[in-house]
């Protein structure tokens, strides 16, 4: 049953707990690639996420339960393994007088934090971003026990029930949770399986888990991993690493915008993970890193990269975007001095680039031409507004449903100015290529341009969150070149020209604070609570009433409840099984039997019943999204007063919980 009156520090211990496992695994391999503090604190979530995907993967191949203890075994020999290939790889160490003048090829990722950097400096924007972004996100959510109201919600806490029930957090066990007739149906489980270590190392309920976890990585990971690629980034610049931190809390379209819209818990865990992936790339491609150290770290970010994708694909999509204008030139001058040492590798290369091309060009064809991609073409319309608009929006880093902030936009435009003169123009082709891809996702609906976001979804939010990590970026080196132009503009007093700047840009940045942390405030709690959002899903009475009644019957049968009436919420509320989980599940056979044709208790309806081990029916007459196309197909589980063979054993507002006594009494689910 789901605790009333949770309180958020009530949830402390399970916020604790999310956070060490989101560390710890990654920190150990970092620690065995012998990486700088910084970054095994930065990066260590996104090497924990190729941790729990390796351990994922292995499970489900051989059937072990999903649990902390195939994590730990994980974690020691993937530690084990990278200790053994960056020694491999990395060669012997020097030492003494030879360490000074090869400081720098050894790599940046074993540098210590520079000497002359004040602890301040480097600790206080990390406290700064991470309590300002709990802050912000936790006013929008009551409680942890709090009901997300939106379209995926009751699926997600359906899946990381499943995984706690079966012992698999495998992709085919996830995916089965929308779609139970299938062991093909894939669905990335990262998420799930960290959920679902906590879930067993706390007892918590899974609604209580999901929302805990999520605001670990929007208010702690985010924000951490954004300041470390930060300082990858620009160096030791306390001016740039403050602004950053105190614009990232109220910087809307990530992650305000994802934990309002679908809700997109995945894709907002993925993305939240990214920047840690972001900056073991910056720094893999700096020029003075030796080609064996660069190798052996390609490896450690080749496992986070994948792990990532296992928390949600597009996140991964969304690194290459951003990432591809930094690698291909790296990959470039690191192939020059290859052929410039070794001549006979010049010509395996022009060998090899053309069929290379060759072959990527038809791949592209090939799957541009199979019928998936090709419904993508006049299926699945996203479009939320006109170009136009769209590029107004994207030039203010707004959306069609998150405000922009001219402020932000502002040092975002000096910013790319002052690094189109560096080394740092990947960052502006990246928030460029991003800024496009979500134009054509908000405002085209057909033709060859939506292919560009297929992947995505062809959802314009999924597309425009990940303008968050270059956009700050470039503000954080926006602000910091204004203030290095006051310097050089009264060169007789640069002290005081720095902090005229410095105060005038604060101001400027402290006036939109109240204003972005109200907008986030109402986005989050948007779908939160029992309040109108076209009608309440599922509401706290309705959760008690399920608890009530249902959860005082642990036989084991599972729940069947139309999920256009928050009947996917049913059986998770009271510990019972679910057989509906989303309305946009692959349903067939007994499923679609059941939601098509329950009420007629036909003998059909009662041998789907048994098979599917269905005890319990739900019935909420107050519909939410009744305009879907989809509504029509669940017409089986409405209308069931009177029906005989559902006796009624609870009535609560719009709701009525069912028993089924009309066919033989069905055996409890396996599961």
């Amino acid at each position: 049953m789901l605790p009333a009156g949770t309180t958020w520090w009530a949830a402390l211990p399970v916020a604790a707990v999310s956070l060490v496992l989101h560390v710890l695994p990654g920190a150990l391999v970092l620690l065995a690639a012998r990486a700088a503090p910084r970054m095994i604190l930065g990066a260590a979530p996104v090497v924990s996420a190729g941790v729990v995907g390796a351990a994922v993967a292995w499970t489900t191949w051989t059937g072990v339960r999903w649990g902390a203890i195939p994590l730990l075994l994980t974690t020691v020999v993937l530690g084990g393994l990278t200790l053994l290939v960056v020694r491999r790889l990395g060669g012997r160490e020097p030492r003494g007088p030879e360490a000074a003048s090869a400081g720098a090829r050894l790599g940046p990722l074993s540098t210590p934090r520079s000497a002359g950097t004040p602890a301040l400096a480097t600790v206080g924007p990390v406290l700064v971003a991470v309590a300002g972004s709990w802050w912000v996100l936790v006013r929008g959510i009551a409680s942890p026990a709090a009901l997300q109201q939106s379209h995926d919600a009751g699926f997600h806490v359906n899946a990381l029930a499943r995984v706690l029930a079966v012992g698999d957090a495998g992709w085919y066990s996830v995916g089965a949770t929308s779609a139970p007739a299938s062991s093909t149906t894939f669905y990335p489980p990262g998420l799930h399986a960290h959920a679902a270590l906590v879930a067993q190392l706390t007892g918590a309920h899974p609604v209580v888990v999901l929302n805990v976890v999520m605001l670990v990585l929007a208010a702690v990971v985010w924000p951490v991993g954004m300041l470390l690629l930060v300082r990858e980034i620009l160096g030791p610049d306390p001016v740039a690493r403050w602004a950053v931190a105190a614009m990232l809390p109220v910087t809307l379209v990530f992650p305000t915008l994802l934990l309002h819209f679908g809700v997109l818990w995945s894709n907002a865990a993925g993305l939240a993970l990214a920047p840690g992936l972001l900056a073991l790339l910056v720094a893999i491609c700096r020029r003075d890193v030796r080609l064996t150290r660069r190798a052996g770290w390609s490896v450690v970010a080749t496992g986070a990269g994948l792990g990532l994708a296992l928390v949600h694909p597009s996140a991964v999509l969304s690194v290459l975007v951003l990432g591809v204008p930094l690698l291909v030139p790296a990959a470039w001058r690191q192939l020059q001095d290859v052929a410039r040492h070794h001549p006979n590798a010049r010509r395996v290369v022009t060998w090899a680039t053309g069929p290379a091309l060759l072959v990527a060009g038809v791949g592209v064809v090939l799957v541009a031409r199979t019928p998936t991609v090709r419904s993508l073409l006049t299926s699945r319309t996203r479009t939320v507004t006109e170009t136009g608009d769209a590029v107004r929006e994207v030039l203010t880093l707004g959306t069609h449903l998150t405000p922009g902030w001219l402020v932000l936009a502002l040092l975002v435009a000096v910013g790319a100015g002052q690094a189109s003169r560096t080394r740092r123009g990947w960052l502006v082709v990246g928030l460029v290529l991003t800024a496009c891809l979500y134009v054509c996702a908000a405002s085209i609906s057909t033709g060859w341009g939506t292919l560009l976001t297929a992947l995505w979804d062809r959802e314009p939010y999924r597309v425009v969150a990940p303008l968050a990590v270059p956009a700050l970026v470039l503000a954080g080196t926006g602000v910091s070149a204004l203030v290095g132009l006051g310097a050089r503009l009264a060169p007789s007093r640069p002290g005081v020209a720095r902090g005229v700047v410095a105060v005038v840009v604060a101001v400027a940045i402290a006036a939109g604070i109240p204003s972005g942390a109200a907008s986030s405030e109402r986005l989050v709690s948007h779908n939160y609570g029992d309040q109108p959002w076209w009608r309440t899903v599922v509401s706290q009475r309705e959760a008690a009433l399920y608890g009530r009644v249902l959860g005082a019957r642990p036989d084991g049968l599972s729940v069947a409840g139309d999920p256009f009436g928050g009947g996917q919420w049913a059986g998770v509320l009271s510990g019972h099984p679910s057989v509906f989980t989303h309305f946009g599940g692959v349903l067939v056979g007994d499923h679609d039997l059941l939601r098509r044709h329950l009420r007629e208790m036909t003998p059909q309806v009662c041998r789907a019943v048994r098979d599917l081990h269905v005890g319990y029916v739900v019935e909420d007459t107050d519909k939410v999204w009744d305009n879907d196309p989809r509504y029509p197909l669940y017409a089986g589980l409405r209308g069931l007063a009177g029906v005989p063979g559902l006796q009624p054993i609870g009535h609560g507002g719009s709701v009525t919980v069912y028993q089924v006594t009309g066919c033989a009494q069905p055996a409890p689910s396996p599961s």
